[in-house]
C-alpha cells in the first residue's frame, strides 16, 4: 500500500487520533500520500449517525492545513470528506470542492418515506426496493462528478444473506455506471475488521461481499483499497493485507493511485 484515501480522525467522535497522529504513522510506514477524509457535518444526519459537528468543520481543515505545512516534503497530504449524496444538496457539495481536494462517496442513508423522518439506514436494507433506491442514489452521485470514489458500495448487501438474481442486477448498473464514468469502487478494510458471520455456505465477511466483486472484476471497474482507518495504527494492518489478498485472489487489479488536483499543496 503507497497511498491511503479513507482516514478519520478524533472528530467523528468514533475514532481516535488527530491529523497529525495519522500523518506520522503514515510516514512511519512508507506512505506515499494520505487523504484525510472524515465524516462531513450533515444537519439532517446529526440525530442518526455519528459525526463531527458543523462547528468542528473549521477545526478539522484548520488541522489539515497544519499538517500540510508542517510535513511538506515528507508526504501528500489531501484535504477530503466522506460524504453522503441527495441531490437537494448540489449546492453544498460544489461549496465543499471549492477547496477540498476530493470528496469520498459514503451512502450510509437512502430516502424511504416509511423510515423515521424519511431516511433508512443502508446498514437496514431488506427489499429489493430498498435496493433499488440504493443504487439509483449512488448511481446519481456518481453522475455529478463530484465524489473521486465510492466507499464501501457493497454495504447494500449488509443484510442480504442471500442475494438473489434481481439484487446482483441491480449492483451491476451500479457497477456498469462505475465503469462508464472511471469512476473507482473501494474494498473497504473495515468491513474485515467487522469480523466474520456464519451462513449456510460457510462464513464470509459482511463486506467486502464475494458475490459483488465478482461482478465488479467481470465487468473491469476500476478498484482501490483503503483503510478507513478510525485508528492511526488501523492504516495499514492485517485487515488491510486480508483486503489486498481478498482483491489477489479474484484476479481484481488494485488502483495503487487516484489522480487528484491539489488545492491546499
Amino acid at each position: 500500500m503507497k497511498n491511503n484515501y479513507h482516514t478519520h480522525m478524533y472528530l467523528c467522535r468514533h475514532a481516535i487520533g488527530s491529523v497529525n497522529d495519522y500523518v506520522e504513522e503514515a510516514i512511519k510506514i512508507g506512505l506515499e500520500s494520505l487523504g484525510m477524509s472524515d465524516h462531513a457535518p450533515f444537519k439532517e444526519l446529526m440525530d442518526r449517525s455519528i459525526r463531527m459537528d458543523p462547528e468542528d468543520l473549521d477545526v478539522y481543515l484548520d488541522e489539515c492545513d497544519q499538517a500540510i505545512e508542517k510535513y511538506k516534503g515528507q508526504i501528500k497530504i489531501y484535504k477530503a470528506l466522506e460524504i453522503e449524496y441527495f441531490p437537494e444538496y448540489n449546492h453544498m457539495y460544489k461549496k465543499y470542492l471549492e477547496t477540498l481536494d476530493y470528496l469520498a462517496l459514503g451512502q450510509h442513508y437512502i430516502p424511504d418515506p416509511n423510515s423515521f423522518r424519511g431516511l433508512r439506514s443502508c446498514y437496514k436494507i431488506l427489499t429489493i426496493d430498498h435496493v433499488r433506491t440504493y443504487v439509483d442514489t449512488v448511481i446519481s452521485a456518481i453522475k455529478t462528478k463530484y465524489f473521486k470514489f465510492v466507499c464501501h458500495p457493497d454495504i447494500v448487501l449488509y443484510n442480504l444473506l442471500e442475494p438473489d438474481e434481481r439484487i446482483m442486477n441491480e449492483c451491476k448498473r451500479l457497477i456498469e455506471c462505475a465503469v462508464e464514468n472511471e469512476v473507482p469502487l473501494e474494498i473497504n478494510a473495515n468491513g474485515i475488521r467487522k469480523g466474520k458471520v456464519e451462513t449456510i455456505n460457510g462464513t464470509r465477511y459482511l463486506y467486502p461481499r464475494l458475490e459483488f466483486w465478482e461482478l465488479v472484476k467481470e465487468l473491469k471497474a476500476k478498484v482501490i483499497v483503503s483503510s478507513d482507518a478510525h485508528d492511526p495504527s488501523y492504516l495499514y494492518n492485517k485487515e488491510v493485507i486480508e483486503a489486498y489478498e481478498f482483491a489477489g485472489q479474484l484476479g481484481i487489479e488494485v488502483e495503487e493511485a487516484l489522480e487528484i488536483e491539489k488545492h491546499s499543496q
